[in-house]
């Protein structure tokens, strides 16, 4: 069986490559319930909703650097920028995202991090609805 590492991933946000930043990855894919139930059902009944996918990403700031922070930052309200996750380095999906959270954290007894959730939002253009590809 084939394994990979995570030191391999990739992360591509509106063409800046944050691979050097990154302390971790977290690409989400979750299919919400919708709730069909009658008067006339005797227990609950669900069907799928739509699919949607998010990435969580946390890295380590490096505000001299016109990486994470500066791109991030200035992405926030903006429209949807493309994305490309390769978990093992070459093989991973892609679309576009906006970016809906962007934080950083300052532990007075530790290195400064940032973090952020980028939400999936188009494949072929931002806003076309469609899925995320896998290549």
């Amino acid at each position: 069986m084939a394994r990979v590492h995570g030191k391999d991933a990739d992360l591509v946000y509106n063409a800046v490559n944050l691979d050097d930043e990154l302390k971790s990855v977290t690409l989400n894919f979750e299919v919400p319930e919708v709730e069909i139930t009658s008067f006339a059902d005797a227990w609950q009944n669900f069907l799928a909703g739509k699919p949607t996918a998010q990435l969580e990403i946390e890295g380590s700031l490096d505000p001299a650097a016109a990486q994470g922070d500066v791109t991030l930052f200035t992405e926030l309200g903006l429209a949807a920028k493309t994305w490309d996750f390769e978990p093992d380095g070459t093989t991973g999906y892609n679309g576009y995202a906006i970016l809906t959270r962007y934080s950083i954290t300052a532990p007075v007894d530790g290195p400064v991090t940032y973090s952020a959730t980028l939400r999936h939002n188009g494949t072929a253009a931002a806003a076309d609805g469609a899925a995320p590809t896998r290549a």
